[in-house]
This record gives structure tokens, C-alpha cells and sequence, in this order.
């Protein structure tokens, strides 16, 4: 009877959840204007919270602590908080609400952690104005993960292993002006890329402009509306891709101030010059141009007054003209010896130069 008490008592134990821990171990430090004021060792809980001296804060900061998983609540109610940095931390999994009553939250960098999912419900109504999400192993970017965001200006998802663009990301953010995806996998931008960023954006009185920063990736394919809606982008730069060719009409009805190509697979730009070199400046820069076609492309741009940085590939071109002059040279100077050795030869007279 008695051992059967125990097993009544003990099986609810063996079946239970183990509680939730964020931090176990970890060592964090806390700041105001840029001056450290606190630093403490959480042993064991879920609650930053918790854990929070007296002292007035502005920013929380954990570097090369173990946080495998942020889980729900972890950061929550930190009313005061206008920065939190968690860098290279481990962390593999945010879950949803992990962040929740963050109203004064600003800036928050999750760098060089072990992220591999963004899923819907981490950052969606966070009033955070720039998230730093680079150097992680993200591929996987729920659809709705980065919406209703109102104050978002820059998201940074650099340096992970994003392979596809999605078009509904960003909706109802309507400050975003740049997005760093540099040193992802992604092969190509659909149709109506861009559409949730179109719109007029200003700050206060300061007019903002959008930076598209999508440089080293394996883009080969951009579709023809990819970039419909929007009518002005600071800076759009696509260098280091695979792209070997850029339509003259996907800029329509864009302004561009710096496009970047260079270090594609161009071999020339086809069709209406005007509306592909459009920018205040355009970098072609090492493609492995057609150098008939890149001298049609550095006469117009003479013509209209357009910067063009081409260095690189002109000069490669120039040394194919110089070489394509030599092996001319040395071609008629063997056509003249040729010629004197047969007049010679005709004369009876010993030959200067040895026949071959």
C-alpha cells in the first residue's frame, strides 16, 4: 500500500514540465549614458526583472554569456530599458513574447548568436527603432515576422543564411528605410519585392530616403516589377551578385543616387541606357564586359554627364588593345622578315636572318 502511495505521488513529478530558465550563470552589466554602473551574476531564473538593482539604467548588456534559448517573458516588463545588447550569447531560439512590455526598448542587438528562425510574434509590435540580427544562422523568416513595427529605421540581417526574398515581409513599418541583407543566399527578387516599403517616409521634418544593401549574395534573376512603387532609393546596392543582366525597365519611375553593380557576370548592358544609368553614380566596376559594348557605354555616359566607375574593366580592356596591337606587330614584323629573307634568297645573297 505504501509503495503504492509513492508511485501515485512521484509519477506527477516524472511528468511534469521542468520550469523554464533563461539564465542560468550569466554575468550582465548595466549602463546609463554610456557610463557602466552595475554589474550581476544571475544563478538561476527566467526573469531579467528580477535581477535589477535600484540603480536608474538606460542600457542592458550580456557579451559572450551561455543563453541557448530566450524563453517567453525572459525580458519582459523592462520599462525603463532603452538599449539591451545580447552578443554572442548562444542564443539558438526566440520565443514568442520573450519581449513583451519593452515600451522605452530602441535599439536591441542580437549579433553573432546561433538564431537559425525569426518566427511571428518575436518583434511584431516592438517599438524599436534599429534590430540587429547579423552575423546569426538565420534561414528561415516567418512572413509576418517583421510587421507592425512603427518605428523600425534599420533592420540588419547581414552575414546569415537567408536564400529567398519575401515580399510580405515589413508591412505596417513605415519609418524602415534601410535593410542590410549583404552576405545572405539569395538568388533572386520577385515582383513587388519592395511593395511594403513604398510610400512617403519622414522622420519629424527629415525627409528619409530607402538604402537597399544586398550586396554578396547569388542574385541572378531580378523580375521586371521587382522594384514597382517606389520612386526614390538612396542607395541600391546589388555588387558582388551573379547577375548578367540588368533590364532597362526595372529603374522606371525610380530615383536612384548610387547604384552598385560591379562584380557581376555583365558582359553589357542592352537596351535604353537612360533608364538603366540613371543614378548620380552607377559602379560597373569588374564585370567581364564586352569591351566593344563597355565603349559604347563609356561614350554615352561622356554624352549625358553620367559617372560611370568602370576603372577596373576599362583597364582590361585597354591591355586586350594593347596585347590585340602586339600580336599584330609581331605578325607583320615576321611578315617583313619572311620578305627579305625570299629577296635575299632571289639575290644569292647570304641571309641576315636564320630561316625557319
Amino acid at each position: 500500500m505504501f509503495a503504492r502511495v509513492v508511485l501515485v505521488l512521484f509519477l506527477p513529478l516524472c511528468f511534469a514540465k521542468s520550469a523554464d530558465v533563461t539564465f542560468k550563470n550569466v554575468t550582465f552589466r548595466g549602463y546609463s549614458l554610456y557610463t557602466e554602473k552595475f554589474k550581476k551574476t544571475i544563478q538561476s531564473s527566467n526573469s531579467l526583472i528580477d535581477h535589477l538593482p535600484e540603480t536608474p539604467f538606460d542600457k542592458i548588456e550580456f557579451i559572450d554569456q551561455d543563453i541557448p534559448v530566450l524563453y517567453k517573458g525572459s525580458l519582459a516588463d523592462l520599462d525603463d530599458l532603452d538599449e539591451l545588447t545580447m552578443e554572442n550569447c548562444g542564443i539558438s531560439e526566440i520565443q514568442p513574447g520573450a519581449l513583451k512590455n519593452v515600451p522605452g526598448l530602441r535599439r536591441l542587438s542580437l549579433k553573432g548568436n546561433k538564431i537559425e528562425e525569426i518566427k511571428e510574434g518575436v518583434f511584431n509590435d516592438l517599438d524599436i527603432s534599429t534590430l540587429d540580427l547579423s552575423l546569426n544562422l538565420i534561414k528561415t523568416i516567418h512572413s509576418n515576422a517583421f510587421n507592425d513595427m512603427p518605428n523600425l529605421l534599420n533592420i540588419q540581417l547581414a552575414d546569415n543564411q537567408i536564400d529567398r526574398w519575401d515580399k510580405n515581409w515589413f508591412k505596417n513599418t513605415p519609418l524602415l528605410t534601410r535593410v542590410s541583407m549583404q552576405n545572405n543566399s539569395i538568388s533572386s527578387l520577385p515582383n513587388d519585392a519592395f511593395k511594403n516599403l513604398v510610400g512617403k517616409k519622414q522622420f519629424g521634418k527629415l525627409k528619409l530616403t530607402i538604402n537597399l544593401v544586398l550586396s554578396y549574395n547569388k542574385i541572378n534573376k531580378i523580375e521586371p516589377k521587382a522594384f514597382s512603387g517606389l520612386t526614390e532609393i538612396n542607395n541600391l546596392w546589388l555588387d558582388n551578385n551573379q547577375l548578367e543582366e540588368f533590364e532597362d525597365g526595372l529603374l522606371e519611375g525610380v530615383d536612384v543616387k548610387d547604384l552598385r553593380l560591379n562584380k557581376n557576370n555583365i558582359r553589357c548592358l542592352d537596351g535604353d541606357l537612360s533608364k538603366i544609368i540613371k543614378a548620380e553614380t552607377t559602379h560597373l566596376d569588374s564585370n567581364p564586359f564586352d569591351c566593344e559594348c563597355l565603349g559604347n557605354i563609356k561614350e554615352w555616359a561622356k554624352e549625358n554627364d553620367k559617372l560611370i566607375e568602370i576603372f577596373f574593366s576599362d583597364m582590361d580592356c585597354s591591355a586586350q588593345r594593347i596585347k590585340t596591337k602586339l600580336v599584330a606587330l609581331e605578325k607583320r614584323l615576321k611578315e617583313i622578315k619572311d620578305q627579305d629573307n625570299d629577296i635575299e634568297v632571289a639575290e644569292g645573297k647570304p641571309s641576315t636572318y636564320p630561316l625557319k
